[in-house]
């Protein structure tokens, strides 16, 4: 197709002009009057008046031509710090043409640039895009009856994170809720838990990298590819620029966030060389930092008392690679997370104090948490009996272990036995109190 080649053939004198206009914004020894980029053109001013002489080179040049630009897709932004007020300066097409809108937030290349250039525009609209993606992929797994975790980890990777990461490598320093509660919807679907879920719990099983792990990976990619970009090209230039400004005035941008990187992963000596950064490396740390902070965060939730003493390693778990029923790997993970509907956990909402959680069950005294529920309620002696089955003959000191060491083998070594005891039992408890 020629039509590319022809538009940049066709307009390049306006750009010509435009550059030799001497009007922009200053970028060390640079004047930046214009962006071109396919058939968009961003012009650039360091003041109102400024940019409205440049309004007026295109217009001239396309009536010369006999072109005509359209005014409801032509937008002003005035990008500033906060404490400054937007400018009331009125553009115009022409001296007596019509008004172009001055507005707060605006479309370019895919990304919604606000006025002050935080990103939480962008990203609130990315998440939106990402969170009906995530629900075609959930109507595919319905349809489906059943996904395996290798198959649901890919469809998300390609679906969801694809919208997600977006121009990341330009804004994914930051936390944005937005984003994490897309992340954390299709981990809970996937593993079958309700929102109010521990989330260290249900994220620490599936064992997926965290959204700022893959956003400053992608930050750290953009900086090698600049860094193998010519000395000449612009967006070199202003990568330099943008490089000594941080130094200088420890300015907060897009190198600062490239140093904060660097120094969380121990690589900062990268960034004072400009010189690339091996990406392996750099998520390696991150996703090592990201595992500490994980355990650091288990270990002050209540509900995860159990959970700690089985799970000391972030990872997948092997319950969800396997092709057990949806159910069953609900009723293991509510399990794990201590929001299984036990008495333990149904006398929160009731204000019970927790020696008051007795199992209603059984004759023992004891509180009905989940090993009580799996281990000692005589209840389900039947389906504990098919459980030990084979395993106190494949566990030879199964009868000296702990309840918690019991419960971590059972989930490492027989998930699946584990899975189809907790599902008969839960069934025989509802049938028993709702009878």
């Amino acid at each position: 197709m020629t039509s590319p080649t022809a538009f940049c053939v066709l307009i390049n004198d306006l750009i010509k002009e435009l550059k030799e206009s001497k009007i922009g914004v200053k970028i060390g020894d640079l004047v930046i009057s214009v962006l071109a980029y396919a058939d968009d053109i961003v012009l650039l001013a360091d003041t109102p008046e400024n940019l409205q002489k440049l309004i007026d080179i295109v217009q001239c040049w396309c009536k010369k031509w006999r072109l005509i630009i359209n005014p409801s897709k032509s937008k002003v932004v005035h990008f500033r710090n906060p404490p400054k007020q937007r400018t009331d300066y009125i553009f115009k097409l022409c001296q007596d043409g019509p008004i172009l809108e001055t507005v707060d937030v605006y479309k370019y290349l895919g990304l919604f640039m606000d006025e002050y250039l935080t990103y939480s525009k962008a990203t609130e609209i990315l998440s939106s895009a990402a969170g009906r993606a995530l629900g075609g992929m959930i109507n595919k797994y319905k349809h489906l009856k059943e996904m395996s975790y290798n198959t649901y980890s890919k469809l998300y990777d390609a679906l969801v994170c694809s919208v997600m990461d977006y121009s990341s490598a330009i804004w994914g320093v930051k936390n944005y809720d937005c984003m994490e509660n897309v992340h954390k919807r299709a981990i809970r679907f996937f593993v079958g838990v309700h929102r109010l879920s521990p989330t260290p719990g249900y994220t620490g099983d599936m064992g997926w990298d965290s959204n700022k792990t893959r956003w400053k990976v992608n930050t750290i990619r953009l900086w090698n590819r600049l860094m193998d970009t010519d000395n000449e090209r612009l967006v070199k230039k202003v990568l330099l620029h943008d490089i000594e400004a941080h130094s200088l005035n420890n300015k907060s941008n897009f190198s600062a966030q490239i140093k904060q990187i660097c120094c969380e992963v121990g690589l900062k000596t990268c960034f004072t060389n400009t010189t690339k950064i091996d990406l392996s490396t750099v998520r390696e740390k991150l996703v090592d930092k990201f595992a500490q902070d994980w355990f650091n965060s288990t270990q002050n939730m209540n509900k995860l008392d159990i959970y700690r003493s089985i799970k000391k390693d972030f990872g997948v778990e092997k319950y969800l690679e396997l092709n057990l029923s949806k159910y069953e790997k609900s009723l293991l993970s509510q399990l794990r997370y201590g929001v299984l509907p036990l008495r333990i956990e149904t006398g929160r909402f009731v204000n019970e104090s927790r020696e008051d959680r007795i199992c209603c069950l059984c004759d023992s005294n004891c509180i009905e948490d989940q090993l009580h529920f799996v281990f000692h309620c005589p209840l389900y002696d039947i389906h504990r009996n098919e459980l030990y089955e084979n395993v106190i003959n494949i566990i030879t000191e199964w009868n000296d272990l702990s309840d918690c060491e019991k419960l971590s083998i059972l989930f490492t070594k027989f998930p699946r036995k584990l899975a189809k005891y907790v599902k008969n039992s839960y069934l025989l408890r509802r049938k028993t109190i709702f009878k």
